[in-house]
């Protein structure tokens, strides 16, 4: 049987190999939305889907807010979570765009 990882800060005890999917499905909601606004801004700046530069710019300003949110996950799960999510952004945005 696999052990898990563990670690305490601030006197709780955290799982640090946690997944997104073990998430709250109100914590998973909500990085889903920082996810897309931060995708859309840059989205809106540069006029034309973000590409793989924009990656980290877009991960690190909403691992802020996760952070902020003491929402425990580790950045690789977010990082998995976005790049399955970027298409689906993009084309809801472009949705959005096209019927304003």
């Amino acid at each position: 049987m696999s052990r898990k990882n563990h670690q305490v800060v601030n006197g709780r005890l955290l799982q640090t190999d946690k997944r997104f999917s073990q998430l709250k499905q109100r914590q998973k909601e909500k990085i889903h939305e920082w996810l897309y606004e931060e995708y859309r801004t840059i989205y809106q700046k540069i006029e034309k889907p973000p590409d793989s530069r924009h990656n980290d710019t877009i991960l690190w300003n909403v691992y802020g807010k996760i952070e902020k949110a003491e929402i425990w996950i580790p950045f690789g799960e977010v990082q998995k979570y976005f790049y399955s999510k970027k298409n689906k952004f993009r084309k809801r945005y472009e949705k959005q765009i096209t019927t304003k």
